[in-house]
């Protein structure tokens, strides 16, 4: 996120009103805490949006874990304008390296509450751009599936199922983030590419109501 420094607002704020609108990893936060314990400073303070005395997180997930484990009060953050029209939230997706094929179905299939469904390409895309659908899985030979809620799911719910659908493979193969869904390409960047998981985007309005309902988006795919 680039910023005009006219439009950069910096203030101390406590560290219990800040809301996290994903998953932190507790792995990346114990090595920051390390880092800050040596260096005594923190370098890029977290990015957030102000909205009724709280403080969302858009970027700085890891930081605000690290510094709430070491006990801290406040902590300094830069305040954006999350609501203007000219803001736009665009998706990571996730490419898995690494693991069986069979196994990465197998497990998400298991996910309680979603389907797994063939799907050709185009009806993928249209799916994703209507919502009708969480998310799609392109598997390394091009067959999709679509993942598909088995009831009328909100945006906290749709969350809450993402986070356990990304479960089933966080940490237990290599998960790279990407923007562009590029099958040969990715394979030639990644030789062991197993799959993408494809999201869609959600809008700030969407990802303040997910915040604000206590539940987070999976780690690093907004």
């Amino acid at each position: 996120m680039k910023l005009e420094p006219s439009a950069i607002q910096l203030r101390f704020v406590p560290l219990d009103r800040l809301l996290l609108h994903e998953e932190d990893d507790p792995y990346r936060a114990k090595r920051l805490m390390l880092t800050l314990k040596r260096e005594g400073k923190l370098r890029n303070p977290p990015i957030v949006a102000e909205r009724d005395e709280r403080y969302i997180v858009l970027d700085g997930a890891t930081r605000t874990t690290a510094l709430r484990e070491m006990r801290y009060r406040d902590v300094l953050v830069q305040i954006v304008d999350y609501y203007a029209d000219n803001v736009s939230v665009s998706a990571w997706h996730h490419v898995i390296v690494g693991l069986p094929h069979n196994q990465l179905l197998s497990n998400l299939a298991d996910v309680d509450g979603v389907t797994l469904q063939p799907v050709d390409s185009q009806t993928a895309n249209r799916m994703l751009e209507t919502r009708e659908i969480l998310g799609c899985v392109v598997m390394r030979n091009g067959q999709r599936f679509a993942v598909l809620p088995d009831e009328a799911a909100d945006n906290n719910r749709r969350a809450q199922l993402l986070c356990q659908l990304v479960a089933e493979y966080r940490g237990k193969a290599e998960v790279h983030r990407t923007v562009e869904v590029d099958l040969p390409l990715l394979i030639k960047e990644y030789a062991d590419l197993t799959a993408i998981v494809v999201f869609p985007s959600f809008s700030p309005a969407e990802i303040s109501q997910i915040a604000f309902g206590g539940d987070k988006l999976p780690m690093g795919i907004t």
